[in-house]
């Protein structure tokens, strides 16, 4: 047995692609792009909706989300079973989902059943049934969600993060609403969002596979064609507020072992000239395992058994979020030491960092699209987020150009470390004082239960 002393030659990284679409908008307004993903024998396909959050009423928020629980639950004449039933015969798993930025309806299904599919997706966003037995089993089970989710510090820091940073804008508050929220929805309420909002001339299917034996356009056009409802306007889309000031914010969690920590600040959005900069330097200090926070927190000091930030877009508001949970009696240490990390960070990212960031961000990226749900995945995102589907191609050629003065600029320009909104959940008694004394901003005491 002959032993390799050196390690393989390790080519340079293809100039990949992102597959190009194949676009056409049916006579009815519905825009449709198609990718051919060649050997990718299960379709994938979404139905993205141009309607936000902001359309619902204050006083019924998450009325959109139980749209999205509610459209596969019956159909064109079929019951909730019968739908399921007619949608396991074709192998096909289909749902909906809400988000601040748009309403979708999502396919799989393999290719010879494409055709039979798309039908049964046409019938769910055109005929939904909304059942009343339905509806209230839906409605239910969205409550309980709520209530078991209280039971978990980490759902709660993120609820209590959104409410303190983003003001009073929509996005503070939880994409499926409150229990006070969800309770004062009716059947109608869900009925009427879809009959207004879900309609042909917002919408863009994304559909991506190997289509070398159909032609996905023909499918959609024949799927959807007759298809002529004409709901109401979408509002304009309203600014999004974010803090400027810093905040402590302690959510009480009596003799917890260990405390949850969530910091953010103002970054910027994806169509931002900046954004490729600021996000090889976020995973210089937070993004990667190696990153200096993980570095300290962990590593060095082992409080943790993982810190990370993160870049959080949507079409209107760019976060910049750190998130970890330590040692509770390593709480105000490790705030501070996270605090100083992203001070310090300011004109100190060195080549190395820099270098790696770009590397890791660029040249495992066609890695991430080998799936067709993958690569309609991603469209959907940036079509959500009001940018062009080639933006992918875009991206990843600014992200190779960044360089070490570029990121460090972006840092110093996007990152405020002295306007961050700090949420910590521990326990109130042990940690009111530190962090206090901390001085960073006043304390501020909240219950868990934030309604």
């Amino acid at each position: 047995m002959t032993a390799q002393l050196s390690p393989p030659t390790v080519r340079p990284a293809d100039d990949w692609r992102f597959p190009k679409a194949t676009e056409h908008r049916l006579t009815n307004g519905m825009r449709v792009l198609a990718y051919h993903c060649p050997g990718q024998f299960v379709i994938a396909a979404s139905l993205l909706f141009e309607v936000s959050l902001e359309v619902e009423r204050r006083d019924k928020e998450g009325v959109a989300a139980l749209v999205a629980r509610c459209l596969t639950q019956g159909a064109a004449g079929r019951s909730a079973e019968e739908f399921a039933d007619a949608l396991a015969l074709c192998g096909a798993d289909l749902g909906a989902s809400a988000s601040h930025d748009g309403f979708s309806v999502h396919l799989s299904t393999p290719v010879p059943h494409l055709s039979v599919a798309l039908r049964l997706m046409a019938d769910a966003v055109t005929a939904p049934a909304f059942d009343r037995f339905e509806f209230e089993h839906e409605k239910q089970l969205r409550l309980q969600e709520i209530e078991q989710a209280g039971a978990y510090p980490q759902h709660v820091a993120g609820e209590q993060l959104n409410a303190a940073f983003f003001a009073d804008s929509r996005s503070a508050r939880p994409i499926g609403g409150w229990t006070e929220t969800v309770e004062a929805i009716e059947r109608n309420d869900v009925a009427t969002f879809a009959r207004d909002h879900l309609q042909p001339v917002t919408a863009t299917m994304i559909i991506a596979g190997d289509f070398g034996t159909v032609d996905p356009i023909a499918e959609v056009g024949q799927a959807f064609q007759d298809w002529r409802h004409v709901g109401r306007p979408a509002p304009p889309r309203e600014p999004v507020e974010t803090a400027v000031s810093p905040q402590v914010v302690l959510v009480d969690w009596p003799q917890s072992p260990q405390s949850t920590l969530r910091i953010a600040g103002r970054a910027v959005t994806r169509d931002d000239q900046r954004w490729q900069a600021m996000f090889v330097a976020n995973h210089a200090v937070g993004g990667s395992f190696s990153s200096r926070i993980n570095s300290v927190l962990r590593e060095q000091k082992g409080v943790t058994y993982g810190a990370s930030s993160a870049l959080e877009t949507s079409r209107r508001a760019g976060v910049f979020n750190v998130s970890t949970a330590v040692r509770a009696d390593a709480t105000v240490e490790a705030v501070r030491d996270i605090v100083e990390i992203l001070t310090a960070a300011t004109g100190t990212l060195t080549d190395d960092e820099i270098a790696t960031s770009v590397r890791a961000a660029t040249e495992s990226a066609a890695l991430g699209f080998e799936r067709a749900e993958a690569v309609v995945t991603r469209v959907e995102m940036l079509l959500s987020q009001g940018l062009p589907p080639d933006h992918v191609d875009y991206n990843l050629a600014r992200l190779r150009a960044v360089t070490t003065e570029a990121a460090n600029t972006a840092y110093a320009d996007v990152l405020r470390a002295d306007q961050l909104t700090v949420v910590v959940v521990g326990t109130a008694d042990e940690l009111r004082k530190p962090l206090g004394t901390w001085g960073y901003a006043a304390v501020r005491e909240v219950s868990p239960e934030l309604r």
